[in-house]
């Protein structure tokens, strides 16, 4: 390994602060965790969780991640957009809840769940499932990490 963890003795400026944040990247990358990366680079792991997060604290601003983050894909556990369009498209044409699970790969109980959780009333007893409207709720609804 070309890396060495410096004396913390002595104040060694941000070039040597750079290169362990850069190791710490490189380490995280390789599939460490966060702990662990930390142990080897030197440094405590609030150090190592700010350099990921780029966050400021009250009296001073971290620099910000070196690593961007990359969006999250997007999980098969939940509907997609495309899929919230296909179900509006069939309820439209007054498809059944077994033909529109079938036609998507997905348990008709889901469809169900989706269309009741997410449909709006137009007027009076007539509602419309509107698929935006409803992949917006669910972002809503969707925990924070």
């Amino acid at each position: 390994m070309d890396f060495e963890i410096r004396d913390r003795s002595v104040n060694q400026g941000r070039k040597k602060l750079r290169a362990e944040r850069e190791e710490y990247f490189r380490l995280m990358q390789l599939g460490y965790t966060n702990k662990a990366a930390c142990q080897i680079v030197g440094s405590n792991p609030r150090t190592g969780r700010e350099w990921r997060n780029g966050r400021t604290s009250e009296n001073r601003t971290v620099a910000p991640a070196l690593a961007q983050r990359t969006p999250r894909s997007t999980s098969t556990r939940y509907l997609r957009i495309d899929e919230r369009i296909h179900i509006a498209d069939r309820v439209r044409e007054k498809a059944s809840i077994r033909e529109i699970a079938r036609e998507l790969g997905r348990a008709p109980s889901t469809i169900s769940r989706e269309i009741q959780r997410n449909r709006s009333h137009v007027r009076g007893n007539q509602w419309a499932y509107r698929p935006h409207a409803a992949q917006d709720r669910a972002e809503a609804r969707r925990p924070r990490p």
